[in-house]
């Protein structure tokens, strides 16, 4: 797990510590219960996120787009009423929860990719004291460059965590 000063700055380490399944929304839940899928075109993508996306294939020049197009969502977060710090903390840990239980999960695949998890936390555009998070998944592609250079990563304004499958080798707890 690699991360930026902006994500060290406003997510604790005691916030992920204690991550379980039960910090996953119900429409993260959905998508781990359909699981990933390998298209035509050797693309790694969530079924359930496959499915509700609309955009068109060609409209991409590398697979890794294609796959943070598909897989990238916003954290569900309709149901927070917490403001602030408080709120960073469930957002990162709902995002969090979700993309290792996700990346736990490709290891289903034979032979699977290695696939990378962004999650990203950074302030509305309406309101800066308001969070909101994104996670967006892409497997590594040989002669493609990732969706983030790690060695770039403290170049990234918004706060940023990145995960991997392989270090996701055991589920958190239930």
């Amino acid at each position: 797990m690699k991360t930026n000063r902006a994500f060290r700055k406003i997510v604790t380490p005691e916030a992920l510590q204690s991550v379980s399944q039960a910090d996953i929304p119900e429409l993260f839940q959905a998508a781990l219960g359909e699981g990933w899928v390998v298209d035509g075109t050797g693309a790694y993508l969530l079924e359930l996120f496959r499915r509700r996306y609309f955009g068109a294939r060609d409209s991409f020049t590398d697979l890794t787009a294609y796959e943070a197009a598909v897989n990238g969502r916003g954290v569900p977060d309709w149901d927070l009423t917490e403001k602030g710090a408080e709120r960073v903390q469930v957002l990162a840990r709902r995002a969090y929860a979700f993309a290792w239980m996700a990346l736990f999960s490709i290891r289903q695949i034979p032979d699977h990719a290695t696939v990378t998890a962004y999650i990203s936390v950074s302030p509305t555009l309406a309101d800066e004291k308001l969070y909101t998070a994104s996670v967006t998944f892409c497997a590594n592609h040989d002669g493609e460059p990732p969706y983030v250079d790690l060695a770039d990563l403290e170049k990234v304004s918004n706060a940023i965590l990145v995960l991997d499958s392989t270090e996701c080798v055991t589920p958190i707890p239930t």
